[in-house]
């Protein structure tokens, strides 16, 4: 990726994984570590802008607690 290209990733605030947008080589689209994103598409601190967003399974997760009255 060019140094000066930046890429806008979601974010999960609450278990601070990010979505993955990719669908080559047989992955799809999915929430992962940021660890593992950053190490498969060997970008730099520089090349990264976060977004805030929830993943399903914590918006779920917080649609249950919600719903039943736990925060």
């Amino acid at each position: 990726m060019p140094e000066s290209t930046t890429r806008i990733v979601p974010m999960c605030e609450l278990c601070r994984r990010v979505y993955d947008h990719s669908t080559d080589a047989g992955h799809t689209s999915l929430w992962t570590q940021l660890q593992a994103y950053v190490t498969r598409h060997n970008l730099h601190a520089k090349q990264v802008v976060f977004a805030q967003s929830h993943c399903e399974d914590c918006r779920d997760g917080y649609a249950l607690g919600a719903t039943y009255g736990q925060p």
